[in-house]
């Protein structure tokens, strides 16, 4: 991992704001990053559409940072960042709550990058019934 967890993290922070953006299949969408708990928790709320929303907070535990993705699926996936090389973040499961099985839906993992002051690319990788498939947003 070229970059600590604790930078990754001060890096995250910088995006606090409001984003809009498109996915791969060119449906828009908006992101907001806010900071709570004393700064120590970074909380992403994806706005996908009309009264459907998902969030994710990030947060140091120990080394490590952690992603707690709060998903409309119903179930609650933890994930931690596993490698961080060439400004590419990779999160990846290590549990999840009010989950039944591995075959059932749910985030994987997620690939982030910040591209620029105005400009990030979030690659998530969803499984269901035990197949990956990964969706692109910039």
């Amino acid at each position: 991992m070229s970059d600590s967890p604790e930078v990754v993290f001060k890096r995250f922070k910088s995006l606090v704001g409001k984003w809009s953006g498109k996915t791969s299949d060119d449906r828009e969408l908006g992101v907001t990053y806010t900071l709570s708990a004393n700064n120590t928790v970074l909380v992403e709320a994806w706005a996908l559409r009309p009264g459907l929303e998902a969030l994710t907070l990030y947060h140091m535990d120990g080394e490590d940072l952690m992603a707690t993705h709060y998903c409309p699926l119903g179930n609650q996936p933890r994930l931690k960042l596993t490698s961080s090389t060439n400004g590419r973040h990779l999160f990846e499961f290590v549990s999840a709550t009010n989950f039944g099985s591995p075959e059932e839906e749910h985030n994987r993992s997620f690939e982030f990058e910040i591209l620029g002051p105005d400009q990030f690319l979030r690659s998530e990788t969803y499984v269901k019934a035990g197949v990956a498939e990964i969706q692109n947003g910039r």
